[in-house]
Parts: C-alpha cells; sequence; structure tokens
C-alpha cells in the first residue's frame, strides 16, 4: 500500500506561527474535510481550498466528528462547549459540560452523539431536549462506539476501559495494570464483526503497546510492541488495517491484527 500526497495546508496564527492541529473529520461522502485548529474549526474541500473558518469557539479546538449521514458535525474544546453544526456549517445547538471536552464521537447508526469530558460524559440526540450527563471519577482520554451502534466506550487516563449502553449504563469495565505505563489515549472499535461476529477494540497505551479486546473484556490476538506513545489509532479501509499516531511524529500503518506495515510522515 502506498499513500500519495493530494494537498497539504500550513495553518498560522495571527502572529504567523503554526498551530497546532487537535482533530480532522472527514464528511462520509469525502467531498469535505473539518480541522480544529486553536480557536477555529476549517472546512476545507477534497481539493484543498478553503470553504470556511468557524469561529463559535472561545478557546482551543480538540475534537470534531460528523454524523453517519453527513448531515451534521459536533465540535469540543477547552472553553467546556460542545457546538452542533449543519453541513452548512451554522451552528444550530449548544450545551455545556463541567471541564474541557475530550472527545467527541457519533453513533454510526443512529444520530446519538456522545460527549467526553475530563470528569463526565454526555448522550445527545436530536430526539432528546436535553442531554444526559454521568460522572466518572478519572479523566476520560477518548471514546468509540461499536459499528452497531449498541454499545460505545471510553477509556481513562488509569487506564481502565468502559463499555456503556446507549442510555449511558455501564455494562463492563476492562481492569488494566496501573501506572503512567497503561494510560490509554486511543481506542477504536473496528467498522465489522470478526469471523465469531464479536466486536473487536483497538487500544494503544504508554506502555507503547497495541492490544485488542472483545466485548466480553477478553484480550484476544497478540499484544505488539510499537516503540513509541501513541495518541490516537483508527481504523479504515473497512477494518483491514489499522492507522496510529504518536510521539513520533508519524503515522504508523498496521494490519488488523497488528503486523506494522510502514510509516509516513
Amino acid at each position: 500500500m502506498r499513500s500519495v500526497l493530494v494537498w497539504e495546508a500550513q495553518l498560522l496564527d495571527k502572529e504567523e506561527k503554526q498551530q497546532c492541529v487537535y482533530d480532522i473529520a472527514l464528511k462520509p461522502d469525502g467531498s469535505m474535510v473539518i480541522i480544529a485548529s486553536g480557536s477555529k474549526l476549517l472546512a476545507y474541500d477534497t481539493e484543498g481550498k478553503l470553504l470556511q473558518s468557524l469561529k463559535g469557539h472561545s478557546d482551543t479546538v480538540y475534537c470534531v466528528s460528523f454524523s453517519k449521514d453527513g448531515q451534521r458535525f459536533a465540535s469540543g474544546g477547552a472553553d467546556k462547549q460542545v457546538i452542533i453544526w449543519t453541513s452548512k456549517m451554522e451552528g444550530i445547538l449548544r450545551y455545556s459540560h463541567h471541564d474541557a471536552i475530550q472527545s467527541l464521537s457519533y453513533n454510526p447508526v443512529s444520530d446519538q452523539l456522545a460527549s467526553c469530558a475530563c470528569a463526565d460524559f454526555g448522550l445527545w440526540s436530536p430526539l432528546n431536549k436535553s442531554v444526559s450527563k454521568h460522572r466518572v471519577n478519572v479523566r476520560i482520554t477518548s471514546c468509540s462506539w461499536t459499528c452497531d451502534g449498541m454499545l460505545f466506550s471510553y477509556w481513562l487516563v488509569n487506564g481502565c476501559i468502559s463499555l456503556r449502553g446507549r442510555n449511558g449504563d455501564e455494562k463492563l469495565k476492562i481492569e488494566r495494570p496501573g501506572g503512567i505505563a497503561s494510560q490509554v489515549w486511543g481506542v477504536c472499535w473496528s467498522p465489522v464483526k470478526d469471523t465469531n461476529g464479536d466486536h473487536i477494540l483497538a487500544v494503544v497505551d504508554w506502555g507503547q503497546t497495541l492490544s485488542f479486546y472483545n466485548t466480553s473484556g477478553k484480550q484476544v490476538g497478540r499484544e505488539r510492541g510499537l516503540g513509541f506513545d501513541p495518541l490516537r489509532v483508527t481504523y479504515f479501509s473497512n477494518g483491514e488495517y489499522l492507522i496510529i499516531c504518536g510521539t513520533n511524529k508519524k503515522c504508523s500503518l498496521y494490519t488488523k491484527e497488528g503486523v506494522f506495515v510502514g510509516r509516513y510522515i
């Protein structure tokens, strides 16, 4: 597999200093990319043309996520706010948490949105007039839904992973060894079930390892060494491959079994 550069953009602030990119979301039909940079959201088309700069947040934007049909996307950040936008880039709803928003994830089957902050998580959908919030005792770092939309998981800085139902009730907690090496910063459910009909969760931690779990909390397959501190993991190509990004400042490609394929800048 070979990657080809299509376009690139240098993101600068008012003082001409390079801006950090915290998250990127691709519209499901591939027609638009939303980039979280500084306190702004930047919308580009697939040819690299800047369509619009959105200024709904008052502080750094950490995360952005598209709904399954691409009609909405959500953003959240250090200002403790979650904003729901239309695909025409109009803000239609805003709600808040008590802490900075760490991660957002739309249900792949419904329009339900999971928003995770440092000390709680919320569940919102167009059918609800309010957001149901649930407190947690340890900082959440990220979240992901199963491909059938029945479960979502969030992972905590202490290494524990919680599996929750659509109403927020905890179904299972995966306990992992404590310490900085167990800190989990990236988890992603495979977009397809395995040959046994189960969901597989890819987990990367600061022990510099990649491991896999099923919905029963059992570790499956081999644990793989990475050689760097990972910050994000995601599946692509219908679950056949994984991309892991981290402190090595590269995107690393792996098979779904965790076999290393190559690195890209």
